[in-house]
């Protein structure tokens, strides 16, 4: 075993079977975002190296997005969110320059992203783990691993592949340059930092193991070498002050927090996020099940409950080993920056690192029988229990979930596109209104509708108007010639993401009304929550005039929807989005 782990061509072993587990990824095609980019590649879009730049927090620009329904009409007008990811869009340039027809070489190039980040990470554990079969381990585990997937699959998400692989390289040399005191180590580490913050914010956890190796390794004084760490944590600032000085970040939105922008609110979501991102890490049960609205109450005190098991019996091994201390807090470090948004396990690439880390040298303490650990009876049971759970999840389950995961997410951007081409083909609708009764999202379902239809050189609808998230039951009531009122039973804001638009931090109450090019929403009553529950919709025209066309969504699809009569009230049953 030790031969096998100690042999030079494992770690590329490792670096194609990752990539094996997700080849289907070559023949996936454009994944959602993808078409919101390929639109803006293709110079359809204003300028493309504002990729990752979705709203700039311009009132007046935000306005206009929501006059034509890019923007859902309950929108916060100040709604930011602008990422600094332009490394990552030069890649997706390059894209467009060599291959601009052909998605399964620009998969091919992600998947070179997600090899060179497993051949990083495999250097890493030989250089820190403990014995080689503990890294030889801890890199199969993150090669196997099912967070890999969807960074993989998904064009739009390479950015987070290139930092963690430039993130990592910024790590190894800091640790030659602290082990060895080259100059040209540590120059290479703040390039490689930049670098890897040029790509993407998950990059930030970069510093979370820099800062780890400091306080858990580093054979220097801890002062000495929490110092040490200045030059990163001047290229860090430098990023921070660009950042902010460029309006970099998100604000208005319920689903991404701006860590410097709003620590409060951050500091708020955090430990919750937190939990939720461990039980994707560290169970087979994925975080981005924190999105859905229903059948998840079980989630949080799982996470919580996993946690506590976790720490209870994986602390004798950290009391005794500084490397499996260290795997630990620079995981727990790294969940900082990734619990700014919604919780998901393609998030997980740092957090990976320091968990697989800490699994395999776990695994193999208590499977050697470590004379350091506990050999009472009450605490063998529980740990070969968790021994036993670890390899059942990283082993079996994580290749299992990778493939569920691809599956998901190409039968999610098959919904998506399928449901927007089935709007009609109709030229008329250049100079109509498309008036969505109860869309069971927006972002996918709605805002796609101009790039995707667009993109296939067809009628895009001269503006869009969503009325309610259909995900959930919809009560509607015809009052008169002009006015429709609508009640959704789960409210307006029936999901975590149905909050992407507009933070709880800026309520609608009852008497609040918007109005946009030929038509004012209003908000009648809220929930105990403070979300609208019943709407009134007035256009400036009759209902039936010929510049408004009326669609429902059934089935998975758009159909015509007949309005009702004057004084009629319908019913519309809760529908299933693209992701269910």
């Amino acid at each position: 075993m030790n031969k096998l782990a100690e042999h030079p061509a494992l770690p590329w072993l490792l670096a194609g079977l990752s990539c094996l587990l997700v080849l289907a990824a070559v023949w996936s095609g454009l994944q959602l975002d993808d078409h919101f980019q390929r639109y803006a590649l293709l110079g359809m879009d204003g300028p493309s190296i504002d990729l990752f730049v979705f709203y700039d927090g311009d009132p007046v620009a935000n306005r206009a997005l929501m006059d034509t329904g890019e923007l859902p009409w309950w929108s916060s007008e100040t709604l930011r969110h602008a990422n600094f990811r332009y490394l990552s869009v030069l890649t997706m340039q390059l894209d467009y320059l060599l291959w601009p027809d052909s998605p399964a070489l620009m998969h091919m190039h992600s998947l070179l992203w997600l090899g060179g980040l497993v051949l990083a990470v495999t250097a890493l554990y030989r250089q820190l783990a403990p014995t080689m079969v503990v890294a030889a381990l801890a890199a199969l585990f993150y090669a196997i691993d099912d967070a890999h997937a969807i960074p993989a699959v998904y064009l739009a998400n390479r950015n987070s592949l290139i930092a963690a692989c430039f993130g990592v390289l910024s790590i190894l040399y800091y640790i030659r340059h602290a082990s060895e005191g080259h100059g040209r180590s540590l120059f290479a580490s703040l390039v490689f930092l930049a670098l890897a913050l040029s790509a993407a914010e998950i990059a930030v956890s970069t510093f979370a193991y820099l800062l780890a190796f400091a306080l858990c390794l580093d054979e220097r004084r801890k002062t000495t070498a929490l110092l040490a760490l200045w030059p990163h944590a001047l290229v860090l600032g430098g990023w921070a002050a660009i950042y902010r000085l460029g309006a970099y970040g998100a604000s208005g939105s319920g689903f991404y927090v701006d860590p410097l922008g709003n620590p409060l609110q951050f500091a708020g979501t955090l430990i919750d996020h937190s939990v939720l991102l461990l039980l994707g890490q560290w169970s087979p049960i994925p975080a981005d099940l924190a999105g859905a609205s229903a059948g998840v109450e079980f989630l949080r005190p799982t996470a919580w409950a996993i946690v506590l098991v976790l720490a209870i019996v994986l602390a004798p091994l950290l009391l005794v080993s500084r490397s499996a201390r260290y795997w630990c807090l620079g995981s727990l470090l790294s969940l900082l920056p990734i619990a700014a948004t919604g919780p998901q396990n393609r998030l997980l690439l740092f957090v990976g690192i320091g968990a697989m880390g800490l699994a395999a040298e776990w695994i193999m303490a208590v499977v050697g029988r470590d004379a350091r650990l506990p050999g009472r009876l009450l605490w063998r049971v529980p740990a070969y229990a968790v021994t036993a759970g670890l390899l059942i999840t990283h082993l079996l389950l994580g290749p299992l979930l990778s493939w569920v995961y691809l599956d998901v997410q190409s039968r999610a951007s098959s919904a998506m596109v399928g449901a927007i081409e089935s709007i009609p083909d109709d030229p008329a609708l250049r100079d109509q209104t498309l008036v969505l009764v109860n869309p069971p999202g927006y972002v996918y379902v709605v805002s796609a509708i101009h790039p995707v239809l667009a993109l296939q050189d067809r009628p895009v609808p001269g503006a869009v108007r969503a009325l309610v998230h259909g995900g959930t039951e919809v009560t509607v009531t015809r009052r008169d010639e002009t006015t429709l009122e609508i009640s959704p039973q789960s409210s307006l804001f029936p999901t975590p993401f149905s909050r992407y638009h507009r933070s709880a931090a800026e309520p609608m109450q009852p008497g609040d009304s918007v109005s946009l090019e030929g038509f004012t929403a209003s908000v009648m009553s809220v929930d105990t929550r403070g979300n609208p529950d019943t709407l009134v919709f007035e256009f400036e025209v009759p209902l039936e005039d010929a510049s408004l066309r009326w669609m429902a969504w059934q089935d998975g699809v758009y159909r015509a929807w007949p309005l009702p009569a004057i004084g009629d009230s319908v019913t519309l049953p809760a529908q299933a989005g693209i992701f269910e």
